[in-house]
């Protein structure tokens, strides 16, 4: 699934507009959330630093992962700095396959490949029939087990 975030600062209403988009069709994206935030409070987070600013930027309705919102804070960082009097929107296209593609396969050890051997192996040492019934002396043993019983 690709996702888009469009990030601009609206300078009428002094504040920090984030769209989220989620590709719900082919080259079709559809908003599904907006986040506004004061620009002063971004300014004060940019001062602490970018993990301040990435916390800042993460709500409960838009919390992206780590790789985007890191894109998503130096975006930011780079409208602060240019401040201009531009309120196009600055758009950032994630796409979630390619990030799957980059995660690095799982190390597997040599017995990890002969583990349904293994687990063959495991079934043959059992000598319990599943049909077979356990012998009971006392049917009152069974009593115990049987709902009716109780009544």
């Amino acid at each position: 699934m690709k996702q888009k975030y469009l990030i601009f600062k609206n300078k009428t209403a002094d504040s920090l507009i984030i769209q989220e988009f989620a590709e719900l069709d082919k080259d079709m994206f559809s908003l599904i959330c907006e986040e506004s935030y004061e620009w002063e409070n971004i300014q004060n987070a940019i001062a602490e630093g970018k993990t301040r600013l990435i916390a800042k930027l993460r709500t409960p309705n838009l919390y992206p992962i780590a790789e985007y919102a890191d894109k998503i804070a130096d975006t930011v960082m780079t409208i602060h700095q240019q401040d201009s009097a531009s309120e196009d929107p600055v758009e950032l296209v994630f796409d979630d396959v390619i990030q799957m593609r980059k995660l690095e396969p799982r190390d597997r050890d040599a017995s990890s490949d002969n583990a349904s051997d293994d687990i063959d192996d495991l079934l043959d040492d059992v000598d319990v029939d599943a049909e077979e019934k356990p012998e009971v002396e006392d049917d009152d043993e069974l009593d115990m087990f049987d709902e009716d019983a109780e009544e």
